[in-house]
């Protein structure tokens, strides 16, 4: 088994406003909960922070021409410490593989990543003295 990297917000985590950094959206529909039902495989919350300030969004341009849903308008990367805190896995526990198709547990597995983050971020913003020297 090898590992996999997720970022559940998906394109919603990049697109925030800078006034939003550090506030989680929505991890739309539990793909990774699924594949790791599936799989048997633990979920490692990680949780970063730095990252928000290192590339702030100014505004989004149209891209649907690219089939993207925007382009980002950003300034050039600022330095910025960046710090990770790796969470208490997720264990599948005795749920069967079956378990993926009951949207009810993935959804309370996917809420319980999306919290554990949340509470990693927040503990690290208290901690944090400087955007750039951590």
């Amino acid at each position: 088994m090898r590992p996999v990297i997720v970022f559940p917000e998906g394109s919603q985590g990049m697109g925030k406003p800078f006034a939003q950094r550090y506030q989680l959206k929505r991890f739309g529909r539990g793909g990774f909960v699924k594949l790791a039902l599936r799989t048997g495989a633990p979920i490692v919350p990680v949780a970063i922070v730095g990252a928000e300030e290192t590339v702030p969004l100014l505004g989004k341009l149209p891209a649907g021409f690219l089939g993207l849903d925007y382009v980002p308008v950003t300034l050039p990367p600022l330095p910025a410490r960046w710090t990770l805190r790796f969470g208490e896995p997720i264990g599948m526990g005795d749920l069967p593989p079956e378990a993926a198709e009951d949207l009810s547990q993935v959804q309370r597995l996917t809420e319980r990543t999306r919290e554990s983050i949340q509470g990693m971020l927040h503990a690290l913003l208290k901690e944090r003295r400087s955007v750039f020297s951590g």
